[in-house]
């Protein structure tokens, strides 16, 4: 009985110890040092009345994918190299194809990185001394390991729709590396195809209270003639106070011929 009583208050011990590490004094001073990034974000695309770029809103009526790949990062010509510029030229011609995949081209089909930073409703971010959270409206979340930690070994990583990322912070800037993203397309349709030696390089910052900015560079050995450069931008919502999360296979928003509609709950 004596044994058990000490085994008992030993592991109690321990996780008063655990937990005073937890809410240590250099903890709370690391949390004190990191920016504040609280709040909800939308990409320029997200809502038609956003318009950073100058550009004009989404027309009713017009096709949906066409109009969002003039705001979207990712949609654009990636620096390919002969072989796989041949194979974006071959596709750019096969007209039948690419409105095909604009027919069923929702939120849904973009639920893996990078495209989910380029193409996202909403996202909210968690910043922790640990790691930083990018949480989306989809349910998928990025995790950016802070504390020192490198990326698995070879026998411990495989690809995944979201990659493995780690990152360390410049002053108030987030430096983010990620790995075995899964190979393939960045989303459906015409878009950028990457390898699985794909690298990511991403540095995040607020530009001001009501900004923030991803600079995102994306390297392909087997794909691309040099590194791709893409500015992310992404505008503070002002008039949510809460995540809302949505089932893109069963919400009241289905795609007909290429244009979204709002069917009867």
């Amino acid at each position: 009985m004596r044994r058990v009583v000490f085994q008992v208050t030993f592991l109690m011990v321990l996780a008063v110890i655990a937990q005073a590490s937890t809410n240590s004094p250099g903890r709370t001073q690391a949390f004190a040092k990191l920016p504040d990034w609280t709040g909800l974000w939308e990409p320029p695309f997200s809502a038609a009345t956003d318009n950073p770029e100058g550009k004009p809103p989404i027309a009713p009526g017009s096709n949906e994918f066409a109009e969002v790949a003039k705001r979207v990062k990712l949609l654009e010509h990636p620096p390919y190299n002969r072989e796989w510029e041949q194979k974006y030229q071959a596709a750019m011609r096969n007209t039948a194809a690419q409105a095909a995949a604009a027919e069923g081209t929702k939120n849904c089909d973009a639920e893996g990185f990078p495209f989910l930073m380029d193409f996202a409703n909403v996202f909210q971010v968690v910043v922790t001394p640990e790691e930083t959270l990018f949480v989306f409206d989809t349910g998928g979340v990025r995790h950016i390991y802070t504390d020192g930690r490198s990326h698995p070994g070879a026998d411990d990583i495989w690809p995944t729709p979201m990659g493995d990322s780690v990152g360390h912070w410049e002053g108030s800037t987030l430096v983010i590396d990620t790995v075995e993203r899964t190979p393939g397309p960045v989303t459906v349709g015409l878009s950028a195809d990457l390898s699985e030696r794909a690298h990511f390089t991403e540095r995040v910052r607020m530009l001001d209270k009501d900004t923030l900015e991803d600079r995102l560079t994306i390297e392909d050995p087997l794909r691309f003639t040099r590194p791709w450069q893409l500015p992310l931008r992404y505008r503070r919502v002002p008039d949510l106070n809460r995540m809302i999360g949505w089932n893109c296979q069963h919400d009241r928003n289905p795609v007909v011929n290429g244009k979204l509609t709002i069917a009867a709950p």
